[in-house]
Order: structure tokens, then C-alpha cells, then sequence
């Protein structure tokens, strides 16, 4: 395991593209996926299946920190370790926001109907299918805990 990233922003929507990118190449450090053309502005994107797992989870919960966590206020930061080893990364958000109840999100109906799903509310669903692992723990400070692992094939080949 290399040495933990940390990044401490403030805990508004105007610093996540920041957070998006340093979480992106965080991934990329575990999943092995270069980047592309240096001179190509869309090198950055991601495309690996993990990378984007990782990334689109990820601003998921920064989006509910942002809007629930400090109410679009931004009177509080948002601190992320991000823990990369050969198979897996963990990352940590911490925030001193309002505390979220997890446990009373709603399950997703078993028979899912396309045009009956909500505009909002599904960022915790959406982060939980792409990750192996979520937990919430609330505070002060709140503390989430994300990770994904590589799958066990690419893991052997070295990605």
C-alpha cells in the first residue's frame, strides 16, 4: 500500500470537479489504465470500468455533503483520504455537516419501473451498485467509507 492522498476542500459543489480528479487518478493508480494522448483534452476522461465506478460513486456522496451534509452553504470542508493498493481503493469523506440517516433511505423496489423512478434520491443506490463496500458513520464528523477492489482476474494479471 502506498502512502494515503489527502485533499481537503471546502464542502461546496463548486470544488468537485477538483475532488473528481484527484479521486480519477487515485483509481488509476489501482486499476493500472493510463492516460491517453497528453495533447488530447479528453485524456483525462475516465473509461476503465473501475475508474468509473470509483468516480461515479464518489460524487455521489460529495453531492449529498455538498447539498444535505452543509445545505449548499459550504460552511464546512470536505476531507478526503484516499487509501490505493494493488487491488483496491478506500476512500474516506469526512464532513461536519448535518448527520444523514442512512438507514432511512428506501429500498429500491424489486421490480423497477423506468418511468416511475424519482428525479433525486437515488445517489445512495447508485454509489452502493457501483462499489464493493459502503458504510456511513454519523458524527460529528460524519464519516463515509468507500471502497471498490479489482476483480479478482485483473488483480492476478497486474491490471
Amino acid at each position: 500500500m502506498v502512502a494515503p492522498i489527502r485533499l481537503t476542500v471546502p464542502g461546496t459543489l463548486h470544488y468537485r470537479p477538483l475532488a473528481v480528479r484527484v479521486v480519477a487518478e487515485a483509481a488509476r493508480l489501482v486499476s493500472g489504465s493510463a492516460q491517453r494522448d497528453p495533447e488530447d483534452p479528453l485524456s483525462h476522461d475516465v473509461r476503465d470500468p473501475f475508474d468509473t465506478a470509483v468516480v461515479s460513486a464518489f460524487m455521489e456522496i460529495y453531492n449529498n455533503v455538498a447539498i444535505h451534509a452543509y445545505r449548499h452553504t459550504g460552511a464546512g470542508d470536505i476531507e478526503i483520504s484516499l487509501f490505493p493498493s494493488a487491488d483496491e481503493l478506500i476512500i474516506e469523506i469526512k464532513d461536519t455537516g448535518k448527520p444523514f440517516d442512512i438507514l432511512a433511505v428506501a429500498p429500491l423496489p424489486t421490480e423497477l419501473d423506468p418511468e416511475a423512478l424519482p428525479e433525486g434520491g437515488m445517489g445512495i443506490h447508485i454509489a452502493k451498485t457501483m462499489l464493493d463496500e459502503m458504510t456511513y458513520e454519523p458524527g460529528p464528523p460524519n464519516l463515509w467509507r468507500l471502497s471498490k477492489r479489482l476483480p479478482k482476474t485483473r488483480a492476478a494479471m497486474g491490471s
